[in-house]
C-alpha cells in the first residue's frame, strides 16, 4: 500500500512539473499582438457562423462555440 501512494506522489509531481512547462508564450510585439487578436477573431468567426448553419440555439450553441473554439 504505501508503494502504490508513493507512486501517486511522484506521477502527481511529474504532471505538475510537465504542466507547468507546457505554458503558451504570450506575444509581446505590437506586431504580435495584432496578428494573434486577428487569429481569434477569424476562428470566432468561423465557429460562429457554422453553428449559424447549424442552426444551434442556446445550450447547443454555447457548447459548440466552446468546444470550437479550442480546435
Amino acid at each position: 500500500m504505501r508503494a502504490w501512494s508513493a507512486y501517486v506522489v511522484i506521477a502527481t509531481f511529474a504532471l505538475g512539473v510537465l504542466a507547468a512547462h507546457a505554458q503558451v508564450v504570450k506575444p509581446k510585439s505590437p506586431g504580435e499582438i495584432a496578428q494573434a487578436s486577428e487569429h481569434i477573431a477569424q476562428r470566432n468567426e468561423n465557429c460562429s457562423r457554422e453553428a449559424r448553419v447549424r442552426q444551434l440555439h442556446l445550450l447547443k450553441r454555447y457548447r459548440f462555440m466552446r468546444d470550437c473554439k479550442r480546435r
